[in-house]
């Protein structure tokens, strides 16, 4: 009865999440209220503040995951492997994972809320990600010690995990731009991607251990 009860709702925080994404994305965060999500999730109201406090922590729980989920990927990275290449790996990952947020620059209307709120938007909101991401380069600095076998003294394994983070802020960041601008022909993930090409091809490259 426990595990049904858990199972339960683990599915309606799950689906209170998918229903809050596709309402951000389509409409944006602001126009977005906690009753439209009630209504596209097919829940009741206090049914959503059972599982969330405010709208924020709804929008936070899909970064979450999707982070938790983009960090596991790229720590399934082989011993060999380049890290633009585990890192192309892990995108596609992400999207085989249903993780949908990976759009072109002439396919958004709005901007998605963390495109936003990155250096603009919600302290709350920009501070919680920052805070999590903090946590992640500090994971994959471990797991990638491990697969290299790298010593303690080593800066190889933080220098590789920084570099993972300023590709997904030049993402956020040269992606809002070109929006702004009206550029087309790009998404998030392509200029992540390309901003890690020009790090494992010599700019910024990591010292040598």
């Amino acid at each position: 009865m426990t595990t049904a009860r858990n199972e339960r709702k683990a599915a309606t925080h799950a689906k209170i999440i998918a229903a809050a994404h596709t309402l951000f994305v389509a409409r944006g965060y602001d126009a977005t209220s906690m009753d439209d999500i009630a209504r596209a999730a097919d829940v009741a109201i206090r049914t959503i503040y059972l599982h969330f406090e405010s709208k924020a922590a709804v929008l936070l729980a899909y970064h979450d995951a999707w982070l938790t989920a983009f960090v596991r990927l790229l720590g399934e990275r082989g011993r060999d492997e380049p890290l633009d290449v585990a890192l192309r790996r892990a995108l596609d990952g992400l999207a085989a994972e249903g993780f949908d947020n990976d759009r072109r620059v002439e396919d958004i209307v709005v901007l998605p809320p963390f495109l936003e709120f990155i250096g603009s938007g919600s302290p709350e909101i920009a501070g919680h990600i920052l805070h999590r991401w903090v946590a992640a380069q500090d994971e994959l600095t471990v797991r990638f010690r491990e697969i290299s076998g790298a010593p303690d003294e080593s800066l190889r394994p933080r220098v590789e995990a920084s570099a993972v983070f300023a590709a997904w802020m030049t993402s956020i960041l040269d992606f809002r731009e070109r929006w702004s601008r009206g550029v087309p022909g790009a998404s998030g993930h392509e200029i992540g991607a390309q901003a890690m090409d020009a790090f494992v091809a010599g700019l910024g490259s990591p010292p040598r251990a």
